[in-house]
């Protein structure tokens, strides 16, 4: 295989000139010594930037690197060549050479897919945007370590760093991002920020941690570029107001709700009769269902002088930035990957329990000594009686031996996992030997979580259910009615022990959503009800990277988890049910449909909405006529 002809480009991200940059592109089948000697050669600096382009499932496609004047692209094949070739080169040349520095903008992802595509390490590697003074995903952080807007072309920065590192971005971008990040090693006021970056040096760990540590990082990367680039968001198309370029709408749907993100921007399309127009804005400010939205340009929307009705549809354009969690995951993965001080992953024996144990030659984990001895929490649910194997689950996880730190408790649907959990916090809080024990039950789910709660509450226990504003507020408060006393919403958390002390009244349960665990505004709750045993229901639907900032804000007070769920559970038609039953769950789970195929009928109709018990009505008196004569025709 041939190497391709090399060109030049000129960058165009920074508004100083600079000489032309020359770009030899080479497959790692072609890639020999020389290619890669004349490149170092140009490194007089001993400084190299690194780009990478991975495939949608985060596999590393393309790699670029750096010099003042040179880039070298080299492409991987999809397959591993059976002999030593230009891959090697690369590693034992550049990748793990002493005498040269690496920097790039992600050096996290990138030493992550060298370790799990091609088993490559890296040494002396830094990540750029640790030095960054913003948060990573923005347009701010790039401008930071870039030196600052007053250099830099804003809209090309913009085009060259908008693929997000896609295989399918040109090459020309992949080695501007190259170049870019050995520029912004050599910004006179950048290399004493850069300085105080943990190196990030991959031969330090051993085969199966450092795989652990990429493939978390690498899950996180892949789910978020999974969200969706472009939403259409159902709002009320006719009642909205607009006037000098401000839009209020009201949204219709919790999961196509407006969102007032940075990263994205908002499309308005307005149609009166066959007239079409469409504007672009930012949404500023959103409140339950009603959104504002500030247009590009002064626009009032409404009804026409004619009296003709304008209707409006919206569209999100971008993807939804990263939640708290979701950062905090790859903080702590970056920084367990650059050793930095302070980082204790690894070390946790819940971590060691999940990820490690079992695998090469990591044993099951060692629990630091209690100060006193553990309480035994005896079996105490006089609610329901309760079947051999709900008890077994029961009493493993009021068990207090390190074997039952980690307790899995599945069974399929109907099988009464719920009762379980609550047979287990009722047993806790009626021991008489242990009254200071806390029990904290998470799910992915809002709606889930309230599921747990109502449960909780038919059997009399006291608890403490934390939902989000963004939840609860104009959109879902009628789920709550039932358990409103026991209700502390997100925005009335704060940082008053006394406050949160007299809300919760000495509950020792707390129920909440994993993400919510993320939380700053949480502290005074864990201070007070501090995080010792973790139960997580529908632990199936839960992506097991997703525990790793709860992980590391509690571990100090964790002292067992509980995972219960079914990893095979799925909804299913009758004929797919009996298949399942038969050959997944060994002929004990049985299919049951007691309605008919056509059980129900959707009918759109128009009407307000109100709440009646657990869903909603809408009253039309015009229907019932409808609904007689299409019940004769039936006959």
């Amino acid at each position: 295989m041939k190497p391709e002809p090399p060109f030049t480009i000129l960058q165009n991200i920074f508004k100083r000139d600079h000489p032309p940059i020359q770009v030899t592109s080479c497959h790692e089948l072609a890639l020999a010594p020389y290619h890669i000697q004349q490149f170092i050669d140009s490194a007089n600096d001993r400084v190299i930037g690194l780009a990478p382009a991975y495939a949608s499932n985060g596999v590393l496609c393309t790699i670029a690197l750096a010099s003042s004047e040179r880039v070298l692209l080299v492409f991987f094949s999809k397959n591993q060549p059976r002999k030593k070739n230009g891959r090697d080169l690369l590693h034992d040349l550049v990748l793990c050479a002493d005498s040269h520095t690496k920097y790039a903008f992600k050096m996290d992802g990138v030493a992550s897919a060298l370790c799990l595509d091609f088993a490559f390490r890296i040494t002396k590697a830094v990540d750029v945007l640790s030095a960054a003074q913003d948060s990573r995903d923005s347009l701010g952080s790039l401008l930071s370590v870039l030196g600052g807007e007053e250099g830099v072309n804003r809209p090309n920065l913009t085009k060259v760093f908008s693929h997000d590192e896609d295989v399918s971005e040109p090459r020309e971008h992949v080695a501007l991002r190259a170049w870019a990040a050995w520029r912004a090693a050599t910004t006179p006021s950048m290399i004493k920020r850069l300085a105080e970056v943990p190196r990030i040096d991959t031969r330090a760990f051993c085969e199966t941690r450092l795989r652990v540590l990429s493939k978390l990082g690498r899950d996180a990367r892949c789910l978020a570029k999974a969200k969706p680039t472009r939403v259409e968001n159902e709002v009320d198309r006719e009642k909205f107001s607009c006037k000098g370029g401000k839009l209020a709408v009201t949204s219709t749907r919790f999961q196509t709700r407006i969102l007032a993100n940075r990263n994205q921007r908002i499309e308005v399309e307005s149609t009166i009769g066959d007239k079409v127009s469409k504007f672009s804005g930012k949404a500023v400010l959103v409140e339950g269902r009603a959104a504002h939205i500030t247009l590009t340009t002064a626009k009032t929307l409404g009804v026409t002088a004619a009296g003709e009705v304008e209707t409006i549809r919206i569209t999100t354009i971008g993807r939804e930035g990263p939640t708290r969690s979701e950062t905090a995951r790859a903080d702590i993965v970056r920084r367990a990957l650059q050793r930095a001080p302070g980082c204790t992953l690894l070390e946790q024996p819940f971590f060691q329990a999940l990820w490690l144990a079992g695998t090469g030659d990591e044993p099951w984990p060692k629990w630091p000594k209690a100060k006193g001895k553990e309480a035994d929490v005896g079996l105490y649910f006089p609610q329901t009686r309760l079947n051999g194997s709900q008890r077994a689950a029961a009493r493993a996880i009021l068990s207090s031996s390190d074997e039952d730190r980690v307790v899995l408790v599945q069974g399929p649907p109907g099988t009464g996992k719920t009762t379980v959990i609550a047979a287990a916090v009722n047993s806790i809080l009626s021991s008489p030997h242990d009254l200071e024990r806390t029990v904290w039950i998470v799910a992915q789910s809002n709606v889930a979580v309230k599921n747990i709660a109502e449960k909780l509450a038919d059997a009399e226990c006291d608890f403490t259910l934390l939902v989000s504003k963004e939840f609860h507020y104009d959109w879902h408060e009628h789920l709550y009615q039932k358990i409103m006393d026991s209700v502390l919403r997100s925005d009335d958390l704060s940082d008053d022990f006394d406050y949160i002390e007299h809300r919760m009244l000495h509950s020792r349960v707390v129920l909440c959503t994993l993400s919510m665990l993320s939380s700053p505004r949480l502290t005074a709750v864990t201070r007070l009800v501090p995080l010792q045993t973790l139960m997580v229901d529908e632990a199936s639907q839960v992506e097991i990277g997703d525990y790793v900032p709860m992980l590391c804000r509690f571990a100090s007070s964790l002292q067992k988890m509980v995972f219960i769920g079914d990893d095979r559970q799925c909804d299913m038609p009758e004929q797919l049910g009996t298949f399942i039953g038969k050959h997944v769950y060994d002929g004990k789970l049985k299919t049951v449909h007691r309605n008919s195929a056509q059980c129900c009928w959707f009918v759109d109709v128009k009407g307000k909405e109100e709440a009646k018990g657990r869903s909603w009505v809408v009253r039309l008196p015009r229907l019932c006529p409808l609904l007689t004569a299409w019940a004769h025709l039936r006959e």
